[in-house]
């Protein structure tokens, strides 16, 4: 029998921890732009075009990887005094990646160079009809490659390269590009790395190697910037002192996702460019789109039987935005445990977005089902797809069958990875510091947790906004429950899922846990 905690959760101890043998003392270098075979290709045709006075392009992608990697490429030709003509797609009018139609608009605008970031490596037909009407690309991406390659000038992808492994993300991969062109150090170089380090942490790359480097490099960045929108970004995001990975992860990220998901990311563009009232947008966007998850989060989450949770959580309405689908797809995942399948439909075909758990991989499900497909794609723990509406109902019954068949239902419940237990007098400052050394934290290198038994919670009492937070002491140690406010009466006996972090207040320091969850004494798996 499995013990859950008092949210549902089931509690493991890592039995293969996280690879934390990183060399902290050794010097963080980047890998040089000449690990990309057509790096050179790429430089001469781009100074090319700069020297001869070409109609320079860029086609990016709607998120914040791409919107970053594209930032960095308007900023290098900004130092040179041009304007290139850029090209952002809609999400919902443009949809993913290259098209035919923006291919004729590339045309249109008189481009002979166009330049792609984060994307590029897979549009194989209009990279063809680009060349054909004598208009060279340059393709920047890291997204898989096909058999077949573009017929592009050149191609900057980690992938056909000897870039050592985790890769990096799009705007890592023009930042090289940015690298190779300037030489180093260049103009407000710190900005660009910044930008590279925004895109490295919401793309979820793992934070291991160059990518940590990267990483460490562009937060020192922007926590020294002094002008410009990403200082002004930063101190409106994060206005206590200097910001981490995570600040960027549950901050600054998300509202530069907000605009490519609720209106266009013309607008986050034009914020991390020039500032001003876009930076305001921004704000009030990633507003809208957290009121309008947590109301649909909420609106599917009552039609859902807690005694009898179905083996894939599945939705399909009108009323599902496009922008925020794999959003409610991974709250839902994350509060239970089981796969899910959230559509957009406009009454004749579906378009979906799908979450995973580590137990079943949704992109292989599909793939048994596909004959009730349109289209689809993904990985292991996240995919999307588009059906016709009239499927929907034998695409979860499939979908529904291949879970049981593939995993017991009993390991699909929400889980919480702890890296070890603590007693209350194991956390100090010193050991808190000691932690922080493994900084920057994120995919490939989560945050450590940590179990500690048996505790008396005292001194309890809500607070937030709606009194739905919790506060209190353990053990003299100040402690806080994000969403745990309905635990603020419980006292003794109880076991706390933490992670460490520092309070400061009136001048002073101490350590301070952050729940994450609280269960009974019987759970030990």
């Amino acid at each position: 029998m499995t013990h859950l905690s008092f949210t549902g959760k089931r509690w493991r101890l890592r039995t293969t921890m996280p690879d934390r043998t990183i060399d902290l003392n050794a010097p963080h270098t980047l890998v040089p732009p000449s690990v990309f075979p057509d790096m050179d290709r790429a430089v001469e045709r781009i100074q090319r075009a700069l020297r001869d006075g070409e109609r320079i392009g860029i086609f990016g992608d709607y998120d914040c990887d791409g919107i970053t990697a594209v930032a960095q490429l308007v900023r290098f030709f900004r130092r040179r005094n041009r304007d290139p003509w850029v090209r952002l797609p809609h999400r919902i009018h443009d949809g993913y990646g290259l098209k035919a139609h923006i291919v004729q608009e590339v045309i249109d605008a008189g481009v002979t160079l166009l330049i792609t970031a984060d994307t590029g490596i897979v549009a194989l037909a209009e990279i063809s009809l680009l060349k054909k009407q004598g208009i060279d690309t340059i393709v920047t991406d890291h997204h898989a490659p096909q058999e077949e390659l573009p017929l592009a000038y050149a191609i900057i992808h980690p992938a056909l390269s000897r870039h050592p492994l985790p890769h990096p993300c799009g705007a890592g991969v023009v930042y090289k590009l940015v690298h190779a062109l300037e030489g180093a150090p260049w103009e407000d170089d710190r900005t660009d790395a910044a930008l590279a380090m925004l895109g490295t942490i919401a793309d979820l790359v793992e934070l291991r190697g160059e990518n940590r480097t990267l990483t460490i490099h562009g937060l020192s960045a922007l926590n020294t910037l002094t002008s410009g929108p990403l200082s002004i970004l930063r101190d409106h995001c994060c206005p206590k002192g200097d910001i981490h990975a995570t600040d960027i992860a549950f901050r600054i990220a998300p509202r530069i996702n907000a605009a490519g998901r609720m209106a266009s990311p013309d607008i986050a563009l034009r914020a991390l460019l020039d500032g001003g009232e876009s930076l305001t947008d921004l704000d009030m966007l990633n507003e809208q789109r957290q009121q309008l998850t947590r109301e649909l989060c909420m609106r599917v989450t009552q039609e859902i039987d807690d005694t009898t949770v179905p083996p894939l959580l599945a939705f399909a309405s009108l009323d599902f935005p496009h922008g925020i689908l794999g959003l409610i797809a991974g709250k839902l995942t994350e509060q239970y445990g089981r796969p899910s399948l959230i559509a957009h439909s406009d009454g004749e075909t579906c378009t979906a977005s799908l979450r995973s758990t580590d137990a079943y991989n949704i992109t292989l499900g599909l793939s048994r089902c596909r004959d009730l497909l349109l289209s689809y794609g993904g990985h292991a723990q996240a995919a999307g797809c588009t059906f016709a509406r009239q499927n929907f109902d034998a695409i979860v019954a499939t979908l529904s069958a291949d879970i049981r068949t593939h995993v017991s239902l009993d390991s699909l419940v929400p889980t919480i990875d702890i890296d070890e237990e603590l007693s209350p007098a194991d956390i100090t400052l010193a050991f808190i510091a000691s932690l922080n050394r493994l900084e920057p934290f994120g995919q490939g290198n989560p945050e450590p947790l940590f179990v500690i038994r048996n505790v008396s919670l005292i001194q309890t009492r809500t607070c937030g906004q709606e009194n739905t937070h919790l506060t209190g002491t353990i053990h003299g140690i100040k402690c806080v429950g994000f969403t745990f406010g309905q635990f603020a009466g419980m006292r003794d006996h109880v076991d706390i899922v933490a992670r460490l972090d520092r309070s400061e207040w009136n001048g002073k320091t101490e350590p301070q846990l952050v729940i994450v969850d609280i269960g009974g004494l019987t759970i030990n798996n």
